[in-house]
């Protein structure tokens, strides 16, 4: 039986950590001497990996004490994560029309599974992968492969707030982009387009409950 298939981000798609993340990146930047990011600094920063932009900043002989530097300073921050508004009712309903919902993030894949626990919403998933459970990041077609391992995808769709997630769509053919929260007029989708926008989680799942009748 063939199934279709969500990818759905965590971060800022999700859930609201951008704070989080940008605190604990900024403790992390000043303990090495890197001037602070500005919000637009480190939202374009972000499109990669935890580990690799870590690695990317101080270079692989500081990464691990600088990742370690990153962690205890998002642990103080992570009782500030709330879920996005809507956040629930689209997982239902994603699931109640027929979805598997695969939760696929570039944070670490312990801090991934931890914080979906923590904001219970961890049985909504049918699978959650992360950083550092598979050996490349999203929006590589390895990383979007283990992801959807042993399921009979008919179609695959994935929905986020950056240039990964509508990559990661668009790694397979028919595989549908779907952009949330985020201006698909900015310089980030010049050369990726996603296939549909929306401003709200709300309006999304409208969205899917039509696709889902095509």
């Amino acid at each position: 039986m063939t199934q279709k298939i969500i990818l759905w981000d965590w971060d800022n798609t999700l859930v609201d950590t951008f704070n989080a993340i940008l605190s604990a990146q900024n403790v992390m930047r000043h303990t090495y001497g890197l001037p602070s990011w500005t919000k637009e600094e480190a939202k374009a920063a972000m499109n990669t990996s935890g580990r690799n932009l870590i690695k990317d900043l101080v270079g692989d002989e500081k990464a691990g004490e600088a990742r370690a530097v990153y962690l205890k300073a998002y642990a103080q921050s992570a009782a500030e994560i709330t879920l996005k508004s809507y956040a629930i009712d689209a997982l239902e309903k994603a699931k109640s029309l027929g979805y598997i919902n695969i939760l696929a993030s570039n944070k670490a894949g312990s801090i991934l599974r931890n914080e979906a626990h923590t904001l219970n919403v961890d049985s909504y998933f049918d699978r959650i992968i992360g950083a550092e459970d598979t050996p490349c990041d999203k929006p590589s077609k390895s990383f979007t492969d283990s992801a959807i391992a042993g399921f009979d995808a008919e179609q695959i769709i994935s929905i986020g707030d950056g240039k990964a997630d509508i990559t990661m769509g668009h790694n397979y053919t028919n595989g549908i982009g779907l952009l949330v929260w985020t201006d698909p007029t900015s310089a980030e989708f010049n050369e990726i387009k996603p296939d549909a926008s929306f401003t709200d989680l709300q309006t999304l799942s409208g969205y899917l409950e039509k696709l889902s009748a095509k």
